[in-house]
């Protein structure tokens, strides 16, 4: 009998925790030969292989994730300070004081505060006042939907 259209054959689902059968053997194998495979590869990064060395440096220094960059720029405090930070991460990009990642996360910063200088700047703005209706506008300082409607017949 073929299953209904959008009803699930199982829909209880796949039941947590519950693993592949050839990640299952694949962990039984290494659970029983890690040690040696662990000494192979120990043994082909000190004999000069690329692949071994980098798998056991990545394992033992792993590449450091969210770590300060160590770079001045100047003061940022209003929108009018933004051009000289961005032309000082350019220049630091362009000698290789910074690289492409640190650049990328200094910029994505000063876009940001100025996203927030320029919100806080919309919101201390007076709300622009309504001009009086004139005398001979004829929508008489109604909404264009009002307008609109006085205008349909019913």
């Amino acid at each position: 009998m073929p299953f209904q259209s959008g009803q699930s054959g199982n829909p209880a689902g796949r039941p947590s925790g519950s693993r592949n059968k050839s990640a299952v053997v694949v962990d039984h194998l290494l659970d029983d030969s890690a040690d040696a495979v662990t000494r192979a590869a120990i043994t082909r990064a000190i004999d000069g292989d690329p692949a071994a060395l980098r798998a056991c440096m990545d394992r033992l220094a792993p590449r450091a994730r969210h770590r300060p960059i160590d770079f001045p720029l100047p003061p940022l405090v209003t929108l009018a300070d933004t051009p000289p930070v961005l032309a000082a991460i350019v220049q630091g990009l362009a000698q290789g004081e910074l690289d492409i990642d640190q650049a990328a996360a200094l910029t994505r910063g000063v876009r940001e505060f100025t996203l927030a200088l320029a919100a806080l700047e919309r919101d201390k703005r007076p709300a622009a006042p309504v001009a009086p209706a004139a005398a001979n506008d004829p929508s008489r300082g109604q909404s264009l939907a009002d307008f609109m409607a006085s205008r349909l017949p019913r």
